[in-house]
């Protein structure tokens, strides 16, 4: 017998087994007559995949999700499931999708791309690229679980600077379960409540959210900042901010409101007014530039 191990790619090819016997049956007296017996064999040498990677482009809910697998022989199979938030995996159905299998050397990559639209109202979307091969009884699972940014005590309503239904909340409303994945976090830097004409830095975050959301800050009718950060300089009156949290999943929209713990004495006139004072109407700070109602 022969016996080959580990086995190599290059091992593969065409194996001969020869078996020479002597007959001299019949005539002790005769030379012997050697006979030759030959069996050929062939061996194949399959390869699993090396590698299997999953990469994604996002358009609002649609998605374009790419997933190779390298290194194969004979090239792998390639399918795609989806797992429902109770623990449930189903192929998914009628894909519009593109296959492409390319030589590498005497093994093969095999990528396939897919296009799909996440449902509505979707917050959790957990997609698999299943690579299978056969030849070798290998099945390999590459996931990407899309993530929609949350909020608690949230109100769906309708905000004009979208002009169309957002979740909506306050961080003053929030139940202080904050590190739950997906909820997106606040933060202030030194505080919520500071100074009269000091400082303030804002920052969002929202762990466990894919993918990571892009923020939009805003106050009163001005444009936008982008970004996880907005650095508010001389903060002279209370006033709410917005930000916009949005990822292909969802859009969330939290109020930050920021308070002023001592007031501006600058306002009060000299003694000679008897006491008057002249106070500025700060109500005009707390515009937000949107209009929102409950839908």
């Amino acid at each position: 017998s022969l016996e080959i191990y580990p086995t190599q790619l290059s091992d593969e090819g065409e194996y001969k087994c020869r078996i020479v016997v002597w007959d001299n049956t019949g005539n002790s007296t005769e030379p012997s007559v050697p006979i030759s017996k030959e069996a050929r064999m062939m061996l194949k040498v399959n390869v699993p995949p090396e590698k299997v990677e999953i990469t994604h482009l996002t358009s609002g809910r649609n998605l374009s999700l790419r997933c190779k697998s390298e290194g194969a022989k004979p090239p792998a199979d390639i399918l795609w499931t989806k797992t429902s938030p109770d623990g449930v995996e189903t192929e998914i159905p009628d894909l519009a999708k593109t296959r492409e299998i390319e030589p590498a050397g005497e093994l093969y990559d095999t990528a396939e791309q897919i296009f799909y639209q996440l449902e509505e109202n979707e917050m959790i979307a957990k997609i698999s690229c299943v690579v299978r091969h056969h030849n070798t009884n290998t099945t390999i699972y590459k996931n990407i679980t899309f993530v929609s940014p949350a909020i608690q005590n949230a109100l769906k309503v309708t905000i004009q600077r979208f002009a169309e239904p957002v979740l909506y909340s306050s961080i003053e409303n929030q139940d202080g379960r904050d590190n739950k994945a997906g909820l997106v976090k606040i933060s202030a830097d030194p505080g919520f409540k500071v100074p009269y004409n000091t400082s303030v830095t804002l920052k969002a975050a929202a762990p466990g959210v894919f993918p990571e959301p892009r923020y939009l800050w805003w106050v009163g009718d001005q444009t936008g900042i982008a970004g996880r950060e907005l650095h508010i300089d001389n903060l002279e009156e209370d006033k709410s901010y917005y930000v916009l949290a949005e990822n292909p999943l969802g859009r969330v929209v939290l109020e930050v409101p920021v308070h002023i713990t001592t007031s501006d004495y600058s306002q009060w006139n000299d003694s000679s007014r008897d006491g008057d004072v002249i106070v500025d109407d700060t109500t005009g700070g707390l515009d937000t530039g949107a209009i929102i109602g409950i839908v």
